[in-house]
């Protein structure tokens, strides 16, 4: 039911609710939590979660279920690379010959 819902926002080129609809679902009794990546995506979610929920509840002729949403925790350890030196540090980390081609050629990661 849900692919038909995604389907029916893909023809009308509502790209952003389709994304939303596309993040991992947990089912949960009759309770149907979508696994969300941000605040932009609840926000999303709420305006279209009265629409979703109805077109659901008749589909499916169950008009107990409900739709909640949750927004995921990254990985504490994982840190978001946003500047080049950020960038080369964990290049370096994971491949240490590239510390050595830096040193080599002097190249520098702010321009």
């Amino acid at each position: 039911m849900l692919f038909e819902i995604i389907e029916d926002y893909k023809t009308n080129h509502k790209n952003l609710e389709v994304t939303v609809l596309k993040q991992e679902v947990v089912l949960e009794g009759e309770t149907i939590i979508f696994h969300l990546n941000g605040e932009l995506q609840q926000d999303i979610f709420h305006k279209i979660k009265a629409d979703v929920l109805g077109t659901l509840r008749r589909k499916l002729n169950n008009y107990s279920i409900h739709l909640e949403s949750e927004i995921k925790e990254e990985e504490s350890g994982k840190k978001k690379l946003y500047t080049s030196t950020d960038k080369l540090q964990y290049l370096k980390e994971k491949s240490p010959a590239l510390a050595e081609l830096q040193r080599r050629f002097q190249l520098e990661t702010d321009f």
